[in-house]
């Protein structure tokens, strides 16, 4: 949901789809001679928390809602506004073939979004139907209706531009500081400073964001996985680990109960040290597994990595040694120049990331290092600049239209603090629920 899908959502979901009126429906806006009631508001509201959690990945506050039921309701005075002052003009009403080409199109993208949606369901480790990823799309308001409705909204705001606000001819300066506010600066505040929230929130949903912190290099790797003779080494090690590992959670239980009620030190001595003996316990055999792994793998892969090593060193490219000698093929790992590593990194195994920042310059590769997946050989591909992502062709040409509409549709909000006083305005936030 970011660059280029963030984009497009500016340009396209400026308001939150609206809803149909439903029948006994009490009038939450009333502006001049134009209402909308409790649903229309309920659901644009819902909407729009809907997505700023699914953004933000955390739950709104109660003042947060608040300020997000304000929002609509200000929202909603606007289109209000627009359509009384379309109405004053003749332009408030489409043509049957005007309507019918809304239609089409908001079909289209409601599929669209149900594709997409679609197909996030299932890369999920969870099992989704079909008829579950349409209620979802119901629930948060995005059916095939309720977009006809944002269209036909969006095409009267277009008509009042056209009508009321002076042509905007947009300079790079312009689009510049456009961009820097609405999207990169909001991603560089957010992430500078917080890895591990950057890590979370886009490379692990393989989102992309408009700032890169500083710190990233690209590494690459071909990863061997361990020959069945040394799992097979190490049948009763890892027994011993389920054991030692069960051991630890069985101690750890009396120990928060022990904690819950303690009065001084005495009171849980004992549990702090049965979990003590048994944590020890664990980090002997994780320790034994280690040595004894690497002393099983050794001389099965000895071999390989020499082989590896001198077609490296002979000039071959090491992204075709990947693809001749690693199990990952990922496409990151393979055509997108590498995955992005940095010293503060949670997201991958202690071995790997020292290994990773132990690298020197771009060029480097490492001795074999080992982790639980196999036996690595990295390689450092390059640094990844921090700063502002480098938009494509493609994406300029939307960031244009956004920017153009931004700016027009500032003008137009302008000229709308003056028409609320050219029209009766009536609301009652207090029938929206909390």
């Amino acid at each position: 949901m970011k660059k280029l899908a963030c984009l497009l959502l500016a340009l396209w979901m400026t308001m939150s789809p609206i809803a149909y009126a439903e029948a006994e429906d009490p009038v939450v806006v009333r502006v001049g001679d134009f209402s909308f009631t409790k649903s229309q508001l309920q659901s644009a509201i819902n909407t729009d928390v809907e997505l700023t959690a699914m953004i933000s990945q955390e739950t709104l506050t109660d003042a947060e809602k608040q300020a997000q039921r304000d929002e609509t309701i200000e929202r909603f005075i606007g289109v209000g506004l627009i359509q009384c002052k379309l109405q004053e003009a003749g332009q408030n009403h489409f043509t049957p073939e005007e309507e019918e080409n809304l239609k089409v199109a908001a079909r289209n993208m409601y599929e669209q979004l149900w594709q997409s949606l679609w197909q996030k369901a299932q890369q999920s480790s969870e099992d989704f139907t079909e008829e579950q990823v349409t209620e979802y799309l119901k629930e948060t308001g995005y059916s095939a209706e309720a977009i006809y409705e944002e269209y036909k909204a969006s095409e009267r705001r277009y008509r009042a531009i056209d009508l009321y606000c002076s042509p905007v001819t947009l300079t790079q300066d312009m689009i510049h500081e456009y961009y820097e506010n609405q999207f990169l600066n909001p991603d560089k505040e957010r992430y500078a400073n917080d890895i591990d929230l950057y890590e979370r929130e886009i490379l692990a949903q393989q989102n992309e964001s408009f700032y890169t912190p500083a710190g990233y290099r690209a590494i690459q790797q071909i990863l061997i996985e361990y020959p069945d003779e040394v799992n097979k080494g190490l049948t009763s090690e890892k027994l011993q680990f389920n054991t030692a590992a069960q051991a630890v959670a069985d101690a750890l239980q009396p120990l928060a109960e022990a904690a819950a009620t303690a009065q001084e030190w005495d009171d849980i001595s004992e549990a702090c040290e049965n979990y003590a003996r048994a944590a020890k316990a664990l980090e002997e055999i994780q320790k034994a597994i280690i040595e004894k792994r690497e002393a099983l793998t050794a001389p099965l892969v000895r071999a390989r990595v020499d082989e590896i090593r001198t077609a490296f060193n002979a000039g071959i490219d090491f992204t075709s040694l990947i693809k001749k000698y690693s199990a990952d093929t990922n496409a990151q790992n393979t055509e997108k120049g590498g995955y992005p590593v940095h010293p503060d990194s949670r997201n991958w195994p202690a071995e790997f990331l020292q290994a990773a920042s132990a690298l020197e310059k771009p060029g480097d590769i490492s001795e074999p290092i080992l982790t639980d997946l196999g036996v690595h050989i990295l390689y450092y591909a390059s640094d990844i600049p921090e700063g502002a992502h480098e938009l494509t062709g493609e994406e300029r040409k939307t960031l244009n239209a956004s920017a153009l509409e931004y700016y027009q549709t500032q003008e137009l909000e302008a000229l709308m603090a003056d028409w609320r006083n050219e029209y009766d305005i009536e609301t009652h936030p207090e029938l929206l629920d909390d």
